[in-house]
């Protein structure tokens, strides 16, 4: 045990400069620190026997230090855990203690005095304060946020190059990976970062390395007791390694007890406790320390496996919910929202409770089927075992740990009065506001939950468009990022009287491109061809804007469930359409109804001879399921999950050059692009970029690349054409200005031809030869256009009635279907 000789301060626990300086300055006169929640920290400083106390005043963001670690076997820190069961316990570290941490953890992640790192959580945390002096050792500069980790802090200061390091716990990268695009290129500029002692999965880790390819990336497993014990150096290991927590490195070993736990020895290890003043030891005879945490090792590396006391016993099967989680947030394309622990299971032994908040914006059903699926993969059958119940917020340590004993404990006295599993009160099925009668109405729902989203219940671009619609004309205007909005959020809005509205980019564009179209198609050149040719192409790019914005996300997970909506938006009516018109006219082409009719009649003056031009719904459909089948490939799905804009970016840069090839080769003599997936997929890409261009950095180079695509274009292919303006205005336009403002009347109008986009396509042909032409006799441009819009628009409605009728019927009789 040690003597008291050593005056012990007590420090109050701030996160600054100052907080920082008045413990390395106590340390370095051998002093004991002891770190207090504040000045009336009766307990800590009763137990550590304080003699001062020291209030920090200086509160600057950067901070130069100068610290030398001291090899002696004197206390240097008590510090308190966070007591989240019981009385917190002091862990009386020494100089020795401190040094063989910054030792290791320097030599492997090769520091130097350039170093200017952004610690990402509290200096006052062991993990915070253990940055400070790894920088401090080595000379070089830390920045201390003063509200916090900020993604978009980082970005701008990386932009300005003011800082080449970061260190946070996975809890916060999940945060910063969640808005990748914030950082984009600037990610490069990082040189060194650690990653604190919280399960992280290999597919974070690989997004990781994908984001900050230039960096030292390091994880550490440990405790406050035994800090740094392993070290995973991520930048340098592959596959199934990243499931690990490293290595143990000099004199540090790890063994796995017969329960399974962790076990530590080395000289980093804490010498005793100090527990209501008395110290205690925490080593055993041969100088083991013994942790609650469950692990195992495989050719040298560590696997954490969870606490002890947390692990979930389902029929004899263990699951350590963090692992659960991660593989659940993959599932389902979210990266927080969600804790999970153990809840009684009166057959099994132990449930599996699902707590979530209002941050998570995934239908309650589609939740319960991820769980499911990941219980599976583990060998456990959940069946009934499983309840999901929402809360206001998850209860975390100071650190962001997730207390899930006090989670178990809070549902435990819930429980008793009433069961809240996912099939219970949280579902609507009546319509009990103007704003749900929409949802139902126009997603064709039977039911709806309080934070489902018009994303998450799986919106794309043309019921974007209705909803918006019937949304603007309850509200009044459209609140910015409504379809990402919960059906809650968007009760609370009150609706106004507004006269002026804003149109979004892509609706107007849409609708002067579906003109453009019907007016190629009347009798007379109202305006002439050559100077409207081509809408079909910047609608290829919408569809691929719309793709990213509404898919994007979802590719990650099961590809198939993320693109049959879309298809089936897609096909359905287009087979009923083109089916009833062949039966018509007594002529069956297999090309048209199998969707490969553009292969045919490649050529933009020879697109389709029966029944009418539909190359863009058969070349829409092959692009979608090509794109969608590229996120198979493990590199280029990791490549898209680290940076959407980037990978877009690449593959916009291959899908050019392969359609210049192709021109080149079999189209030389071509003025228009040939209608085949290989020659225009780059428009569907070009989409796709245009939407996940977020900065300016990346909107700039993005609008470089086109110009130099459309430069390109005109040189090696029949020189400028209206096609390659229609594609340089627009992506122009998408990229810089994401709205119009204009009268609310025009907005409407602007809105419903927007809406009605895919029909007047599919129909406007058939309209205006077989209506006006064949049966009317007339043969006037302005009429021929008022009948195909206004007789689109009706067979739209009509879809849309039928639609909800069959979605009636399944609702009502479902054991029949």
């Amino acid at each position: 045990m040690f003597e008291n000789s050593s005056r012990r301060v007590g420090i109050i626990a701030v996160n600054n400069t100052g907080y920082v300086e008045a413990m390395l300055d106590c340390i370095k006169a051998n002093n004991v620190a002891v770190p207090l929640r504040n000045i009336d920290d009766q307990y800590r400083i009763d137990a550590a026997n304080i003699t001062q106390i020291i209030t920090p005043t200086e509160d600057r963001a950067w901070m130069r230090g100068r610290f030398t670690p001291s090899n002696e076997s004197e206390p240097a820190i008590i510090s308190f855990t966070s007591g989240t069961e019981g009385s917190p316990k002091g862990v009386i570290l020494t100089h020795n203690n401190l040094a063989d941490v910054i030792t290791r953890l320097n030599c492997l992640m090769q520091l130097d005095d350039s170093i200017s790192e952004y610690v990402g959580v509290p200096v006052y945390h062991s993990f915070g304060f253990g940055r400070c002096r790894a920088v401090a050792t080595i000379g070089g500069l830390f920045f201390i946020p003063r509200n916090g980790f900020n993604p978009s802090e980082i970005s701008e200061m990386l932009r300005k190059g003011e800082i080449n390091a970061i260190s946070a716990v996975p809890s916060l990268w999940r945060v910063l990976l969640a808005n990748k695009d914030v950082i984009g290129n600037y990610g490069r500029k990082v040189h060194w970062i650690e990653i604190g002692s919280q399960y992280m999965s290999r597919l974070e880790k690989e997004a990781m390395k994908a984001l900050f390819p230039e960096a030292r990336i390091v994880q550490h497993y440990g405790l406050t007791e035994a800090s740094r014990t392993t070290l995973l150096q991520i930048n340098e290991v592959e596959g199934h390694v990243l499931e690990s927590v490293g290595q143990a490195l000099g004199d540090v070993k790890v063994q796995i007890t017969t329960e399974g736990q962790i076990a530590i020895l080395g000289n980093h290890v804490a010498h005793s406790y100090l527990i209501d003043g008395q110290e205690v030891a925490l080593r055993d005879d041969d100088g083991w320390f013994l942790t609650k945490d469950l692990g195992s090792i495989e050719n040298g590396y560590l696997y954490y496996k969870g606490r002890a006391d947390d692990v979930i016993n389902c029929s004899g099967v263990k699951v350590n919910p963090e692992a659960l989680e991660t593989k659940i947030y993959a599932s389902i394309g979210c990266r927080s929202g969600l804790a999970i622990c153990r809840k009684p299971d009166s057959m099994r032994g132990d449930g599996f409770l699902i707590a979530v908040t209002k941050e998570l914006d995934v239908d309650k059903q589609q939740l319960q089927k991820a769980v499911l699926h990941a219980l599976e993969d583990q060998g456990v059958n959940a069946g009934n075992a499983i309840t999901i119940v929402d809360v206001d917020t998850l209860p975390t340590t100071a650190t962001g740990k997730i207390q899930r004993k006090q989670l178990a404990e809070w549902y435990a006295l819930q429980s008793s009065d009433e069961d809240q599993s996912v099939n219970t009160k949280n579902i609507i099925s009546t319509d009990s506001s103007p704003i749900q009668a929409i949802f139902r109405r126009i997603l064709n729902l039977s039911e709806i939950q309080p934070h489902d989203s018009f994303v998450s219940l799986g919106g794309d671009s043309l019921s974007y468009i209705q909803f918006s619609m019937q949304l603007e004309g309850y509200l009044g205007s459209l609140p910015k990022s409504w379809e990402y909005m919960t059906l809650n959020e968007l009760e609370t809005l009150a609706p106004q009287l507004q006269r002026n509205a804003t149109i979004e980019t892509d609706v107007l564009l849409r609708v002067v491109a579906i003109v453009a179209i019907v007016l190629n198609h009347t009798s007379q050149d109202f305006i002439p061809e050559k100077y409207i040719q081509g809408g079909s192409l910047l609608l290829l790019t919408l569809a691929g804007f719309n793709f990213a914005r509404f898919q994007g996300y979802r590719l990650n997970g099961n590809l198939f469930e993320a693109i049959t909506p879309m298809l089936k938006t897609l096909i359905i009516p287009y087979l009923i359409i083109s089916l009833g018109y062949q039966i018509w006219h007594h002529k069956i082409d297999f090309s048209v109804l199998l969707l490969f009719n553009n292969f045919i009649y490649p050529t933009a003056n020879h697109v389709s001879v029966w029944p009418f031009p539909y190359w863009f719904i058969c070349l829409l459909v092959q692009i979608i399921i090509f794109f969608s089948s590229l996120f198979s490939i493990k590199h280029l799905r990791h490549l898209a999950n680290s940076s959407s804009w980037l990978f877009g970016t690449i593959l916009l840069i291959v899908s050019v050059c392969i359609s210049m090839l192709s021109l080149n080769l079999w189209y030389p003599n071509e003025q228009y692009y040939p209608r085949l997936p290989h020659v225009l997929f780059w428009l569907f890409i070009l989409g796709w970029c245009l939407h996940f261009a977020k900065s300016r950095f990346e909107k700039l180079i993005t609008t470089g690349i086109l110009l130099i695509i459309i430069s390109m274009m005109i040189l090696f292919m029949s020189g400028v054409n209206v096609e390659k303006v229609w594609i340089l205005l627009g992506g122009i336009m998408l990229l810089w200005v994401p709205f119009i403002p204009m009268q609310l009347v025009a907005t409407s109008i602007i809105r419903t031809i927007g809406a009605a986009t895919f029909y007047i396509y599919m129909t406007n042909f058939v309209l205006i030869f077989s209506l006006t032409h064949h049966l009317l006799g007339i043969y006037n441009p302005l009429i021929e256009m008022m009948v195909a819009f206004l007789g689109s628009v009706l067979i739209m409605f009509s879809f849309q009635r039928l639609k909800q009728f069959l979605v009636g019927v399944v609702s009502r009789n479902p054991r029949n279907f």
